[in-house]
């Protein structure tokens, strides 16, 4: 897989998804904004099941289907802790309440009612059939956590398997027996496979000794085992035992060909112990080098895998912190957001995810240029070619086109971070679903929360960034590289857009400036990128330029 760090392949793709695209399309979804339409939760009920109006009180988890077109948000009511925890499902730009605390489980005993959904949010396979864990209540204590599939074609859900039920394969410590070993209270990491079969982790293993779990499985059959299995080192000379295998880190590609799970192996040293796995094998180890950046790893903070069995991580280093896909770094502290950028990577990235095209969208904060004004200094960014959003951008909340509803990126508070952790996914047509942090001022104001407030300001988006290009010379709405607007589209083009390019074609930044391999337009190789930045390039951003918007 070619993951995209420089030049792409075609004037549409250029156009599309580097600096230089088209407006992307920013589609507001869900608030928490008082008495805002997006402030509402669609089919929320009471206690007796009958319809009532509520309002997000937090917006916590995401998990969308491989192919973009699904999603599933874990958050929170205002209807009070009877009926506060739920899960919504959507498609597209809208959902509606799928499961709600002190509702019927779904499949589950007379009496069982949700209590509130796993900590780690379930997965979608292929099919778009998802899997997820819940915790119920009013049914007995013994198999009050559930493990659940929702069939995408039918839209029926049932029980897959629960607390109680047997899993075999598991190995205790002696004189213990072995084979009695059942599920315990919180099983996590749940995601389903093409064929149905679902992998979970699980650290409160029942009828086992404390340093026998965790353990990972399919369906339920133990797949590896603390201090029983044992996974190759990092140079595959030599085999290493699982000292632990951390929760909600163990997912499987859809096709179950590909794993990772992350954890501690038995190395003899607290220094090099913390691992990232992929397949069987150390891909990522503390106090190793990462691929080959010459950057050692010290944790791991969070990873995944895709539908075609690519991986992606994030972590920190002594230097601060490093993004990485298929073991090599694309983005670290320090290094520049795009290619002849002035503005670098500080010490924290949000979020992280990948597609099997090849993109790429990372969140973080960048090192403060002018080292007084804090209130622009987080970024999405997109395949390390340019600024998708930034601190301080304005929202279109309603949709109107105008920018006229005091809505904007960010905290009141502008050292708190304006995008919110691991919530992130883009799919293969560009477009990523977020959760962000807003507030009512370019720079500082008071932070657009709930009433009363509650964790984060938080507000659910669909960026479309492969918009069709129709105005391909608009690059940017300012020239200063300080301002939020510097490299964002703003449908005109101006002196603001030819100084952007005039930046990037000095800076040498291909992922912008390399737009032609000729500057004639009889050439077949006009509008071409040809891997050089030259004076064919600065021509056809002319030519462009001189066309203005249509």
């Amino acid at each position: 897989m070619n993951w995209r760090y420089g030049k792409v392949t075609s004037l549409a793709a250029a156009l599309a998804l580097s600096a230089g695209a088209a407006a992307d399309t920013i589609t507001v979804i869900y608030t928490k904004i008082p008495g805002h339409p997006t402030s509402v939760i669609p089919g929320t009920v009471d206690l007796n099941g009958d319809p009532v109006s509520t309002n997000w009180r937090a917006l916590e988890d995401i998990a969308v289907s491989p192919d973009g077109t699904q999603w599933v948000i874990k958050g929170r009511t205002q209807l009070g802790t009877p009926l506060e925890t739920i899960l919504v499902y959507g498609s597209g730009n809208s959902g509606t309440m799928y499961a709600q605390k002190s509702q019927p489980v779904h499949g589950g005993a007379t009496g069982e009612v949700y209590d509130f959904f796993g900590s780690g949010l379930g997965r979608f396979n292929d099919n778009n059939d998802f899997a997820f864990s819940a915790r119920a209540m009013g049914g007995v204590n013994s198999v009050f956590q559930k493990v659940l599939v929702r069939d995408f074609v039918s839209g029926n859900t049932s029980i897959a398997f629960q607390m109680g039920d047997l899993i075999s394969g598991l190995i205790d410590q002696a004189p213990s027996p072995s084979g009695d070993e059942i599920f315990g209270n919180s099983v996590g990491s749940i995601h389903i496979l093409n064929n149905g079969d679902i992998g979970s982790q699980d650290s409160t293993i029942l009828n086992i000794h404390s340093s026998r779990r965790p353990a990972i499985m399919y369906n339920q059959d133990a797949f590896h085992q603390t201090n029983v299995t044992s996974v190759l080192s990092l140079d595959g000379m030599s085999s290493l035992l699982w000292t632990t295998i951390s929760a909600n880190t163990f997912y499987t590609s859809p096709d179950g060909a590909n794993w990772i799970a992350t954890g501690r192996v038995n190395t003899g040293s607290t220094a090099t112990d913390d691992v990232l796995v992929y397949n069987g094998q150390v891909a990522i180890q503390e106090g190793m080098p990462i691929g080959s950046s010459g950057i050692n790893m010290v944790a791991v903070f969070a990873s995944g895998i895709l539908s075609n069995g690519d991986w992606y991580a994030r972590g920190s280093w002594s230097g601060g912190v490093w993004a990485a896909i298929n073991g090599e770094v694309v983005a670290k502290t320090g290094d520049p957001i795009y290619p002849g950028s002035s503005l670098v990577w500080g010490s924290s990235f949000y979020s992280f995810a990948a597609n099997t095209n090849g993109d790429w969208v990372l969140s973080g904060r960048i090192v403060d240029p002018d080292a007084t004004d804090v209130s622009n200094d987080d970024l999405l960014v997109l395949n390390g070619e340019r600024i998708v959003l930034r601190e301080g951008d304005p929202i279109d909340l309603d949709g109107n086109g105008v920018f006229d509803d005091n809505v904007f990126v960010g905290r009141g508070n502008n050292t708190l971070s304006a995008f919110e952790p691991n919530d992130i996914n883009i799919d293969n047509n560009g477009d990523i679903l977020i959760f962000i942090n807003i507030r009512d001022a370019a720079v500082g104001g008071t932070d657009l929360n709930s009433d009363p407030a509650f964790g984060t300001p938080q507000a659910f988006l669909r960026i479309s960034t492969a918009s069709a290009p129709g105005c391909p010379a608009d690059l940017s709405g300012s020239a200063d590289q300080n301002d939020p607007a510097y490299g964002v589209p703003d449908g005109v083009v101006d002196s603001s857009d030819f100084f952007y390019y005039l930046d990037q074609f000095v800076g040498g930044n291909l992922a912008v400036a390399d737009l032609t391999g000729s500057s004639d337009p009889n050439d077949p190789d006009y509008g071409v990128p040809d891997g050089v930045i030259d004076a064919a390039d600065f021509f056809f951003f002319l030519d462009i330029f001189s066309l203005g918007c249509p």
